[in-house]
Protein backbone atom coordinates (compact mmCIF):
# COMPACT_ATOMS: atom_id res chain seq x y z
CA UNK A 1 0.00 0.00 0.00
CA UNK A 2 1.50 3.43 -0.70
CA UNK A 3 2.06 6.07 1.86
CA UNK A 4 0.44 9.11 -0.16
CA UNK A 5 1.88 11.31 2.50
CA UNK A 6 5.28 10.09 2.24
CA UNK A 7 5.14 10.58 -1.26
CA UNK A 8 4.29 14.25 -0.73
CA UNK A 9 7.05 15.04 0.69
CA UNK A 10 9.22 14.02 -1.79
CA UNK A 11 9.87 17.45 -2.79
CA UNK A 12 8.35 21.03 -1.66
CA UNK A 13 6.61 21.77 -4.70
CA UNK A 14 4.48 18.61 -4.56
CA UNK A 15 1.15 19.75 -3.32
CA UNK A 16 -0.69 16.18 -3.58
CA UNK A 17 -0.38 12.85 -4.74
CA UNK A 18 -3.74 10.83 -5.02
CA UNK A 19 -3.43 7.37 -6.28
CA UNK A 20 -5.85 6.13 -9.39
CA UNK A 21 -7.75 2.82 -7.99
CA UNK A 22 -9.98 2.22 -10.69
CA UNK A 23 -10.14 3.25 -14.42
CA UNK A 24 -13.92 2.75 -16.00
CA UNK A 25 -15.46 4.12 -19.59
CA UNK A 26 -18.59 4.62 -19.88
CA UNK A 27 -21.15 5.02 -22.95
CA UNK A 28 -23.88 7.43 -22.67
CA UNK A 29 -25.97 7.57 -25.89
CA UNK A 30 -23.06 6.64 -28.32
CA UNK A 31 -20.26 8.74 -26.68
CA UNK A 32 -17.35 7.54 -24.60
CA UNK A 33 -16.34 9.31 -20.99
CA UNK A 34 -13.46 7.95 -19.22
CA UNK A 35 -13.81 7.98 -15.11
CA UNK A 36 -11.27 7.76 -12.93
CA UNK A 37 -11.96 6.30 -9.14
CA UNK A 38 -9.05 7.99 -6.79
CA UNK A 39 -8.34 7.57 -3.30
CA UNK A 40 -6.40 10.20 -1.08
CA UNK A 41 -4.30 10.58 1.50
CA UNK A 42 -7.02 10.61 4.27
CA UNK A 43 -8.66 7.22 2.56
CA UNK A 44 -11.59 8.75 0.68
CA UNK A 45 -11.92 7.88 -2.61
CA UNK A 46 -13.32 10.42 -5.37
CA UNK A 47 -13.82 10.81 -9.25
CA UNK A 48 -12.81 12.45 -12.16
CA UNK A 49 -14.57 12.70 -15.63
CA UNK A 50 -12.73 12.73 -19.11
CA UNK A 51 -15.96 14.97 -20.36
CA UNK A 52 -18.99 16.90 -19.07
CA UNK A 53 -21.93 18.06 -20.99
CA UNK A 54 -22.75 21.29 -21.44
CA UNK A 55 -26.54 21.31 -23.05
CA UNK A 56 -27.70 23.88 -25.51
CA UNK A 57 -29.14 26.50 -23.18
CA UNK A 58 -25.59 26.71 -21.42
CA UNK A 59 -26.64 24.82 -18.68
CA UNK A 60 -23.53 22.58 -17.65
CA UNK A 61 -22.44 20.57 -14.48
CA UNK A 62 -21.72 22.14 -11.31
CA UNK A 63 -17.95 21.39 -10.89
CA UNK A 64 -17.88 19.95 -7.98
CA UNK A 65 -14.20 20.50 -6.10
CA UNK A 66 -14.27 18.05 -3.59
CA UNK A 67 -16.84 14.56 -4.06
CA UNK A 68 -15.39 12.56 -1.40
CA UNK A 69 -16.91 8.96 -0.82
CA UNK A 70 -16.22 6.24 1.86
CA UNK A 71 -16.32 3.57 -1.12
CA UNK A 72 -15.20 2.93 -4.56
CA UNK A 73 -18.77 1.68 -5.47
CA UNK A 74 -20.08 5.19 -3.97
CA UNK A 75 -17.65 7.04 -6.00
CA UNK A 76 -18.50 5.00 -9.46
CA UNK A 77 -21.95 5.89 -8.47
CA UNK A 78 -21.11 10.12 -8.53
CA UNK A 79 -19.19 9.82 -11.26
CA UNK A 80 -22.00 8.63 -13.46
CA UNK A 81 -24.79 10.44 -11.80
CA UNK A 82 -22.56 13.42 -12.03
CA UNK A 83 -21.73 12.49 -15.80
CA UNK A 84 -25.66 12.49 -16.71
CA UNK A 85 -26.98 15.26 -14.47
CA UNK A 86 -27.30 17.65 -17.35
CA UNK A 87 -27.31 15.61 -20.29
CA UNK A 88 -30.37 15.33 -22.49
CA UNK A 89 -31.26 12.99 -25.27
CA UNK A 90 -33.49 15.46 -27.01
CA UNK A 91 -30.75 18.77 -26.24
CA UNK A 92 -29.93 20.15 -29.59
CA UNK A 93 -27.02 21.73 -29.83
CA UNK A 94 -25.61 20.24 -26.59
CA UNK A 95 -22.18 18.90 -26.79
CA UNK A 96 -19.83 16.87 -24.47
CA UNK A 97 -16.52 19.32 -23.15
CA UNK A 98 -13.26 17.75 -22.79
CA UNK A 99 -12.04 17.69 -19.56
CA UNK A 100 -7.94 18.75 -19.97
CA UNK A 101 -6.87 18.09 -16.76
CA UNK A 102 -8.10 14.58 -16.95
CA UNK A 103 -4.53 11.99 -17.93
CA UNK A 104 -5.34 9.15 -19.67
Amino acid sequence: MLNLSELENVHTDIETVHEVVQCLKARIDGFYIGIHILKNREGNYFYELSHCYRGADNAGPSVAMENPFTTVDEAARGALQSATMCYRRTDEGGSWLRNDSFVQ
